[in-house]
């Protein structure tokens, strides 16, 4: 009877150590830490959007510090790829992150392992955000639960809106990106930031791109096999730039912006 117990308890280890669950949607106003002094002008603001693959850089080391270095001069940034705690690691990126590089933080989490928000997306901001709004996407495969984020934030008493996200494939799934693009495209003023897994000539963004929104990345980069994006709409871009894989295997974009 006790090896029955013991093999049952085995059993139900190897399971939770090997389940992850999605989160629901949520909503709220909280966010986490302390913004130094915005680098927005009078009229513009820089937006970056990052898959920050853990941490993990070319070498195969974790260094958040490089990552900091990368998006510090950004007024608000998007990320990807983000580690929050669970049963190897504590802390959450997003957090130190906006502590390191003074930002105000908010970590959206895609899936929950045992009871820890284990991995998901990240909004750092020196500007101010009002609220933000978090709904899964569906359908999902295996353990790649997605989510996309709206944040409201106000620049020069102005409401902008920059959504969050990482998607899947397209190819396998492409209901998460149509739900993406619907509430995008119901905005006035948005910013869509994330890491698609589609190529810019792939059909559902190819008619988004045509549909009064402009690529920003696409004045940074010509690569075409590029997935990373910050798509604009009601807003005018300014500037673009981009920087090489390195502190990550994904490429950073940043795009300075002003109001139409």
């Amino acid at each position: 009877m006790l090896a029955i117990i013991l093999g049952a308890i085995a059993v139900i280890s190897v399971w939770l150590l090997s389940t992850h669950w999605p989160l629901s949607s949520a909503q709220g106003q909280e966010l986490r830490g302390i913004a130094t002094k915005a680098n927005s002008s009078i009229d513009t603001f820089t937006v970056g959007t990052y898959n920050i693959h853990r941490g993990r850089g070319l070498d195969g080391q974790r260094n958040l510090a490089r990552i900091g270095r990368v998006i510090e001069n950004c007024d608000v940034v998007g990320l990807q790829e983000v580690e929050g705690p669970g049963l190897r690691y504590f802390g959450n990126q997003a957090y130190d992150l906006g502590q390191k590089c003074g930002y105000v933080a908010h970590f959206s989490p895609t899936r929950r392992h045992f009871f820890f928000p284990h991995r998901g997306n990240a909004l750092l901001t020196r500007l101010l955000v009002q609220d933000w709004q978090r709904e899964p996407l569906s359908p999902t495969t295996g353990k790649a639960y997605r989510n996309v984020t709206i944040y409201r934030l106000f620049f020069n008493e102005t409401i902008i809106y920059i959504l969050n996200t990482h998607l899947s494939k397209p190819a396998e799934q492409i209901a998460p990106l149509q739900r993406v693009i619907e509430i995008f495209l119901g905005l006035e003023r948005a910013v869509l930031l994330g890491d698609f897994n589609s190529r810019a000539l792939d059909g559902e963004l190819e008619s988004l791109l045509g549909a009064d929104v402009e690529d920003a990345t696409a004045l940074a980069s010509n690569d075409p096999m590029q997935v990373d994006r910050i798509l604009v709409r009601g807003l005018e871009v300014s500037s673009a730039r981009s920087e090489a894989p390195g502190a990550s295997d994904h490429p950073f974009f940043s795009a300075t912006l002003r109001l139409k």
